[in-house]
């Protein structure tokens, strides 16, 4: 049986994919039917880049032939100008009604497959629109929001569908960001949003420890981190070798940085953030202090306390690689421009910094400062939404990547919400929950 699947397709995308997979034939012709050639907004594709998107969807396969049927607007001789390009065949099936209706009157059978991505070309040209209005600013083209479309608003339909929120630290890639993203911020910011939020799921885009604090905070809601990434920061101490450091310092309070694994909360005192941690430390009764697990924020927090602080040696993949010297050397050619660091940063790069803090922090600067030049020293995700939503500002200098934050992406995000992996669920044990409770909670009271 020869089958013809007959459409626009512009663009070929999920569902129509899923809908040739649904058809039983020996042959299956792909007709792609009207606006061959680009020109206009509803037809952004030409046919030859239709026939490209097809063959990469279904792959190499005997099965399928791909052909071109132009219009000629005229609906008496359309079926037949259909055969004449096609040839033979036994059965239609189409999404048109007007292509159903040309069809059945010549005589032909007619199906229609079961519609189970309810997604039309005309959504995905209106949400690439909506996606290019941001990401053009990080150097997106149109046609990366096309290919992108189809994702992004089937993972908003789910959301809405499911009562989940998409939770995206700064670090994450722009796709994210802006294509499904509720919330946008800092570890602190979106845990707190975590915490408030009404939605019965949270999908954290962020390294995992963040989504352990957002199950810390919200015992109760399903958490899931889209993949399953690390961090330097909260891979660099244990339990137990918290444990080793009271013993060796009894009486020190321990106040762990929220770049933290649930466990490690658990064994410490209080927990901080890099725009509150010297006000937690200050709090603190005892002269001295157990800090942890980040060696170059203790450096920079020491020198603007009079408490002696002990250090654990960890640092971030992404702040410890900013070299003073190359900075310097970008700020001569800039000389007006403001130099924003994270206080992850190294100390030498901190003293001559316009500004060291937060994440938020950071974003606060450059939401107030008439300065159009601006220097982060932090991770490139900041400058992407710099650039979106300051399109005024000029950034210069350089980035650096996190491996693990970048590791997520679009598919990751719609795994977990149709159908997600063990490892994408995050699960504490109650004890655990409990105690690191306690350490986030004296934080949230300060």
């Amino acid at each position: 049986m020869i089958a013809l699947f007959i459409g626009r397709f512009q663009p070929f995308h999920e569902g129509h994919l899923d809908a040739i997979k649904q058809i039983k034939a020996d042959k299956i012709i792909i007709g792609i039917g009207s606006s061959q050639y680009k020109g206009t907004k509803d037809n952004p594709y030409s046919f030859v880049e239709r026939k490209k998107i097809i063959e990469t969807m279904l792959g190499k396969n005997n099965q399928y032939q791909i052909m071109a049927i132009p219009d000629i607007h005229n609906n008496l001789r359309w079926v037949q100008h259909v055969k004449k390009i096609v040839g033979n065949f036994d059965i239609v099936f189409t999404g048109n009604k007007l292509t159903e209706k040309l069809f059945k009157e010549k005589g032909y059978q007619v199906r229609k497959t079961k519609i189970k991505v309810k997604i039309s070309g005309t959504a995905i040209r209106d949400e690439a629109n909506r996606l290019f209005e941001y990401l053009q600013k990080t150097c997106y083209s149109y046609e990366d929001c096309l290919k992108i479309a189809p994702l992004t608003l089937e993972i908003n339909q789910l959301k809405k569908k499911q009562n989940a929120i998409i939770l995206a630290h700064s670090y994450q890639t722009p796709d994210i960001m802006y294509g499904v993203a509720d919330y946008l911020g800092d570890s602190y910011s979106l845990s707190k949003i975590a915490k408030t939020s009404k939605a019965k799921k949270i999908i954290f885009c962020s390294v995992y420890f963040m989504g352990e604090t957002a199950k810390i905070l919200n015992p109760k809601k399903e958490v899931l981190v889209p993949t399953l990434a690390g961090c330097s920061l909260a891979d660099s101490i244990t339990p137990a070798q918290v444990r080793k450091l009271k013993k060796k310092y009894p009486g020190r309070p321990v106040v762990c940085y929220i770049n933290t694994t649930a466990k490690v909360k658990a064994e410490s005192d209080i927990c901080c953030t890099s725009g509150n941690a010297l006000k937690v430390i200050n709090s603190l009764p005892q002269d001295e202090i157990i800090f942890l697990p980040d060696i170059l924020m203790g450096k920079n927090l020491q020198k603007l306390t009079s408490k002696k602080i002990i250090l654990w040696n960890g640092t971030c993949i992404v702040h410890e690689k900013f070299n003073a010297h190359s900075i310097l050397q970008v700020k001569k050619q800039f000389p007006n421009a403001k130099i924003l660091a994270h206080t992850e940063c190294n100390p030498n790069i901190v003293d001559f910094a316009d500004l060291a803090g937060s994440t938020n922090d950071l974003l606060n600067f450059v939401d107030k400062t008439e300065s159009k030049d601006i220097m982060l020293i932090t991770e490139c995700g900041l400058s992407d939404r710099v650039r979106v939503e300051h399109p005024d500002k000029n950034i210069i200098g350089t980035c650096n990547l996190c491996p693990y934050m970048k590791k997520i992406t679009l598919q990751d995000i719609l795994i977990a919400l149709k159908n997600p992996r063990k490892n994408q669920i995050v699960k504490l044990d109650k004890k655990i929950i409990t105690k690191a409770k306690k350490s986030l909670d004296k934080m949230l009271l300060l």
